[in-house]
């Protein structure tokens, strides 16, 4: 299976954007609480009936604060999805890295194999040469010299410590492909979600903002001067 390597940095760029997005988007609501404060406080001075109209604005300004503040809440719990799918890349970004230990590993077993392969050959050749030039001592009954033994516990050891690597190595690689299998459906699933409800709270945001600009276009329809009553209203004709 080839592995594409997981590089989190644009997503860790994307992070660090929206954060300081999200933070610009507190300090204008923030800024917005303090404006419509001063503006109520002016509606309270002013007189009737246009101190109760600017209230009724004020309330709507206020009412497209929240709306906005709904959205900038949509965007945290979009980076807080986001934040970890990050944590899930770097997950699979370290299996990598053991991945490329482990391969390693069992590279410099196999040359250790090689090379006792190549020592046990030539051992071999030198117990048959030793066994040849001492056929009458073993004709009376003495044992194999225990020297024949040593290159084959040599290869022993240095099998098993092939298997052993490449037995890491596949549990690795099926660990990895496993991750990586869970990555891809997660990523689906953060950008569709996540971004989901962030653009539903756009629309909801949209759509509050141009009834309450309605609204508020209706009460200052009332705020009409006194003097345009008796000539016919704000757009009597010259």
């Amino acid at each position: 299976m080839v592995h594409r390597p997981a590089d989190s940095r644009l997503l860790t760029n994307l992070l660090q954007h929206e954060k300081e997005y999200s933070k610009q988007l507190c300090q204008l609501l923030d800024y917005s609480n303090a404006s419509l404060a001063s503006f109520a406080a002016y509606a309270a001075a002013s007189p009737q009936p246009a101190s109760q109209i600017i209230l009724a604005v004020a309330g709507s300004l206020a009412a497209s604060d929240d709306a906005l503040r709904r959205y900038a809440h949509s965007i945290d719990q979009w980076r807080e999805t986001m934040s970890h799918l990050k944590d899930m890349e770097d997950e699979v970004g370290n299996i990598m890295r053991d991945r490329e230990i482990l391969v390693t590993r069992l590279i410099k077993a196999s040359k250790s194999t090689k090379t006792s392969s190549g020592q046990k050959r030539d051992s071999l050749l030198l117990n048959q040469q030793q066994l040849a030039s001492s056929s009458s001592l073993s004709l009376n009954g003495q044992s194999e010299s225990p020297s024949s033994s040593r290159p084959l516990s040599l290869a022993f050891g240095t099998s098993s410590k092939l298997a052993a690597a490449q037995s890491e190595l596949q549990a690795c690689e099926m660990h990895l492909a496993a991750k990586e299998r869970e990555l891809a459906v997660r990523r689906s699933t953060a950008v569709r979600e996540g971004l989901g409800a962030r653009v539903k709270a756009m629309i909801e945001c949209g759509w509050s903002w141009g009834e309450l600009g309605k609204e508020s276009l209706r009460n200052l329809e009332a705020l009409t001067p006194e003097h345009e009553h008796h000539n016919g209203g704000m757009f009597s004709p010259l």
